[in-house]
C-alpha cells in the first residue's frame, strides 16, 4: 500500500540513505541498482495558517519551508522566475499565488474568471497558464495584474507553451473558440477536421496567429525545439509543426505515451505496446523531422499495467480521487469534447483531473543521455545507441504492484530530482543511478518538481507547496513543468 495523504512515518532517528548495487552482471548489460524508499528521512510538516510558510529542519541539516494553499487540492509543477514562484491553487480552485522563493511569504495573489490553474510558464516578464475551465490567462510577473485573457472551450487539459513572443496551446475545437489569422496552413487533406486544434497567439495581445487540427488534447504540453512545435495527443498520435507558420511537417499514430523531448535530431517520447493483451512502456526514438521511429520496438521497456483501461494512468491520483475531483467541478461524465474514451483506451484515463495531471513516463535527455521513471523503475539510456546505462528499481515495503512510482525526472547537471505517489522527493546521480537523498514527505505528490538557485519546489495532493533546500548549486535551471517556457529540457 502507498502512503496516503496526510500519513506520516513514524518518527524516529534519521538512516542512513544508501543505494545498493545488485551483483556484477555481464559487461554489456545495464548496472542494476536498488533504491530503497524504506530508509528515507521522515520529515514531518507543521501545521500552519493558510498561505503562511512554516520552516522545517530535516534531521540531516537541510532546511526548508512549507505552505498550505487553501482547498485541499493537488498542486501543479510551480515555475520560478525573478526570485519568485508562481502556482495555482490546484484542479477546482479560483486563485493563482506569487511566492518569495527564499521565505515563501505571499506576494501576490489573484481570482481567475474559472477554475483549475495548470502549471504556468514565466517568459520576458509575463506569466501564462490556463484554467481547466476554460480560459487562456497571460499576468504581469510582478503583480498578478491580467495583461489578457481568452476563453477557448471546456475542458482545457494540457498546460501552455511560450517562444518567441508566441503561446501555443491545445484546445478542443468548437464554433466559439478563436479564429486564426490563417488557419490549418497546410491542413492534411486525407483526414476529416477533429476535436482538437493547437493554437498559436500573439503573446503581448492574445490575437491568433495560426491553428492547425490535432487529433485529442496534448499530454502535458506542446514542446518547442529547433523551430518547430512538437504534440503527442492522448490518442497516441504525434504531430510535429513549423513553429512560426504552422505548416504541418509530419503526423504519426506512434503510441506516444508522453510529452516528448527533443535532442540530437531525435524525438524522444514515452511508447505503449500492447502484447498478447498486456500493456508494455518504454521509451521511442523518432526522427524529429520526419517522425520515423528508429527502434523496432520501445527502449528499457517494462509491464505497465497502469496503463491499462480504467487504471488511472500511473497519476498519483487514484481514479476514484479522480472523480472526485471532477464531481466538484460539476463533471458527472466527462464532457464528450473532452474525447476521454480515447485517452482511455491508450493510457488508462477516463476523467478530465487524470488528463489534467497525467504525465506520462516523459523522458529528460543531458550529456547524451536518456532518463526516465517508468513503473517503479528509472532507467538511463544512450541517446546516440539505445543500450541502457543503468536502471534503477525502486523498493519499499509500501509498494504494491507496478504502480507509476514518481513524476517525470527534473534535471540538474549531475543529479536528477524526482517526487512521487508515496509523498517522497529523492535525488539520484545520472551517470550511475546512485541515490544521492530520499525524504519522506508522507504527502503524495503528483506533478514534477522545479528547480532553482538550489532549491526543489513540490506540490503535494492535498494542496501543500514545498521548498526543500538542498544547499547545493546542481539543483537549478528547471524553472517549469519540462524545464522553461517551451517545455524542452
Amino acid at each position: 500500500m502507498l502512503l496516503r495523504a496526510g500519513q506520516q512515518r513514524p518518527s524516529g532517528p534519521a538512516r542512513a540513505v544508501t543505494a545498493t548495487t545488485a551483483a556484477k552482471a555481464p559487461d554489456d548489460a545495464p548496472k542494476q541498482v536498488s533504491i530503497d524508499l524504506d530508509k528515507a528521512i521522515a520529515v514531518k510538516l507543521a501545521t500552519g495558517a493558510n498561505l503562511k510558510p512554516v520552516a522545517f529542519r530535516t534531521t540531516d541539516g537541510k532546511d526548508g519551508w512549507a505552505l498550505r494553499i487553501p482547498g485541499d487540492r493537488p498542486i501543479a509543477t510551480p515555475a520560478y522566475a525573478d526570485g519568485k514562484i508562481f502556482v495555482g491553487g490546484g484542479y477546482g480552485s479560483h486563485e493563482f499565488y506569487a511566492f518569495d522563493a527564499q521565505s515563501g511569504a505571499l506576494l501576490w495573489q489573484m481570482k481567475t474568471s474559472d477554475d483549475g490553474p495548470t502549471a504556468a510558464v514565466v517568459e520576458d516578464g509575463y506569466v501564462v497558464f490556463n484554467t481547466e475551465s476554460c480560459t487562456l490567462i497571460v499576468v504581469d510577473a510582478k503583480t498578478g495584474k491580467v495583461i489578457w485573457q481568452k476563453w477557448l472551450g471546456d475542458p482545457l487539459m494540457s498546460q501552455p507553451a511560450v517562444w518567441k513572443g508566441r503561446v501555443y496551446i491545445a484546445y478542443p475545437a468548437n464554433p466559439r473558440g478563436p479564429k486564426a489569422a490563417n488557419p490549418g496552413v497546410e491542413r492534411d487533406g486525407r483526414h476529416p477536421r477533429t476535436s482538437h486544434r493547437l493554437l498559436c497567439l500573439d503573446l503581448k495581445t492574445g490575437e491568433p496567429i495560426w491553428e492547425q487540427d490535432i487529433t485529442g488534447d496534448a499530454i502535458t504540453a506542446p514542446v518547442i525545439a529547433d523551430g518547430n512545435v512538437y504534440v503527442n495527443c492522448f490518442d497516441g498520435t504525434s504531430f510535429a509543426f513549423n513553429a512560426l507558420d504552422g505548416t504541418l511537417l509530419w503526423r504519426k499514430q506512434l503510441a506516444g505515451t508522453s510529452a516528448p523531448v527533443i535532442a540530437q535530431g531525435q524525438m524522444i517520447i514515452g511508447k505503449k505496446e500492447t502484447r498478447g493483451g498486456k500493456a508494455y512502456e518504454g521509451m521511442a526514438r523518432v526522427d524529429a523531422q520526419r517522425g520515423n521511429e528508429k527502434d523496432k520496438e520501445a527502449l528499457a521497456q517494462g509491464d505497465a499495467e497502469y496503463l491499462a483501461k480504467g487504471k488511472g494512468g500511473g497519476v498519483a491520483l487514484a481514479p476514484s480521487k479522480a472523480a472526485d475531483l471532477d464531481s466538484s467541478v460539476g463533471f458527472g461524465t466527462p464532457p464528450a469534447s473532452a474525447q476521454l474514451a480515447q485517452a482511455n483506451d491508450h493510457v488508462g484515463v477516463s476523467t478530465v483531473a487524470g488528463a489534467w495531471a497525467y504525465q506520462g513516463s516523459k523522458v529528460s535527455v543531458n550529456d547524451g543521455r536518456m532518463l526516465n521513471a517508468q513503473g517503479r523503475y528509472i532507467n538511463s539510456v544512450n541517446a546516440h545507441d539505445g543500450k541502457r546505462a543503468w536502471r534503477a528499481e525502486v523498493r519499499s515495503r509500501e509498494l504494491a504492484g507496478n504502480a507509476q512510482m514518481f513524476s517525470p525526472p527534473a534535471l540538474g547537471r549531475e543529479k536528477m530530482y524526482l517526487s512521487g505517489a508515496a509523498g517522497h522527493i529523492i535525488a539520484v546521480q545520472q551517470k550511475d543511478g546512485e541515490a544521492v537523498f530520499i525524504y519522506a514527505f508522507g504527502k503524495p505528490m503528483v506533478f514534477q518538481p522545479a528547480l532553482a538557485r538550489g532549491n526543489i519546489y513540490a506540490g503535494t495532493q492535498d494542496g501543500w507547496l514545498i521548498c526543500l533546500k538542498t544547499g547545493s548549486a546542481d539543483a537549478d535551471g528547471w524553472y517549469a513543468w519540462g524545464g522553461n517556457a517551451q517545455h524542452s529540457r
